[in-house]
């Protein structure tokens, strides 16, 4: 029996219209209007700014030492796969994770995925074959977004000086309504271990007081704001009325040495801890999964053979490894690692540590789990 491929390009327009509307990302978009001439001139190309809301000016929060303004900042997380090549079918394949900023030029600026670290091409350090890219062409390219980042930036103008960069950086979490012309959207944001809630509604900052503790990370999950706190007590708050929840027990987190991270994943919503006294004991990873009808955090030890876990600075995520080739799944990406590397790379300071058998290293101790990282993949052009 013969079967034939379909002629995608002719499709009517008001059919690709109708699927256009349902793309949920301009990167999506933008792959889209490249298949061919139909669907391209099917519809327009997204706009530059990809949120009605991206670099939204903040007022200060009434707080001890803080002056100027807030700046919302919004990062993307792509995965960058070239398309298969019937000229070069023994190309290399593997996935490059890169996060970005795009300007509102239409230009984008790159960090170190694991933290604020900006990358750069015009240090010498780094060899001209592995510099970044200064354009990507989409028919070449499969680009998926796999996570969002945000942070509020303080910018301080002062008498006799214009610093017009940011100087203070705090994680942001974002409500669902963001990306969207809705007046319902909530900023929540961990200042001097305080939580603080901007509603667009009355544009001005809410300290939540929830006891004595000091918060340690937020994120946005299944319709909600999650807080923890120093004591492990995990609270959800509704972004709308900012009614606060709580979700979990105490548990037990070292203050003095750990570092705590809100990961959601398909499976739920994780708690990665990370303990390392240095000079003490070697690096340790803790994995827990938020149980709410039980009110508690409960300690994972098996299957996660296809959980990658990222955690840095302004985001923390998930991945399948499975669906990721080239990362190591039942272990956890991070910073602030004992490391030398080359601070001109992505994965600056960078670590892998694997939770089946606790091992861990840099980057360059992993090789064959690092190139999503860098150097930079030959295919990039």
């Amino acid at each position: 029996m013969e079967t034939t491929t379909p002629d995608w390009s002719s499709l009517p327009d008001h059919l690709l219209a109708f699927i256009a509307k349902r793309l949920p990302t301009s990167i999506d978009t933008l792959r889209f209007r490249a298949v061919c001439g139909s669907f391209r001139s099917s519809i327009p190309p997204p706009q530059k700014t990809l949120s009605p809301h991206k670099g939204l000016k903040l007022s200060m929060p009434s707080l001890p030492g803080r002056r100027g303004h807030l700046v919302l900042a919004e990062f993307t997380y792509y995965e960058i796969k070239p398309l298969p090549s019937s000229s070069n079918p023994h190309q290399n394949t593997n996935t490059w994770l890169v996060k970005c900023e795009e300007l509102n030029s239409g230009k984008v600026r790159f960090e170190d995925p694991l933290s604020r670290h900006r990358l750069g091409n015009l240090s010498n350090k780094v060899p001209e074959s592995e510099k970044l890219p200064r354009y990507l062409n989409l028919l070449d390219y499969q680009i998926k977004e796999v996570a969002k980042a945000y942070r509020v930036e303080q910018v301080y103008q002062g008498k006799g000086i214009n610093r017009r960069k940011p100087i203070v950086f705090n994680k942001a979490a974002v409500s669902s309504s963001f990306d969207k012309i809705d007046d319902g959207f909530a900023i929540m944001t961990i200042i001097q271990g305080m939580a603080l809630v901007w509603r667009n509604v009355d544009k001005k900052w809410t300290k939540l007081d929830i006891g004595f503790d000091y918060f340690l990370d937020i994120i946005y999950h299944n319709e909600k704001f999650y807080a923890l706190m120093s004591s492990g007590v995990a609270v959800t708050v509704e972004s709308k009325s900012l009614t606060v929840s709580q979700v979990s027990v105490p548990l037990q987190i070292d203050r003095f040495w750990d570092w705590s991270y809100l990961v959601k994943s398909s499976q739920g919503l994780f708690l990665i801890i990370k303990r390392w006294q240095w000079r003490v004991k070697p690096i340790e990873f803790k994995v827990y999964k938020l149980d709410e009808q039980k009110c508690g955090w409960v300690q994972v030890m098996d299957g996660l053979e296809d959980s990658v876990f990222f955690v840095g600075d302004d985001c923390s995520f998930c991945l399948s490894a499975k669906r990721f080739p080239g990362c190591k799944g039942n272990s956890v990406y991070f910073k602030h690692g004992p490391f030398e590397v080359n601070d001109c790379h992505p994965g600056t300071d960078g670590g892998i540590f694997n939770l089946k058998d606790s091992t861990v290293g840099g980057l360059s101790d992993f090789p064959g789990y690092s190139k999503i990282f860098c150097p930079r993949p030959s295919w990039v052009d």
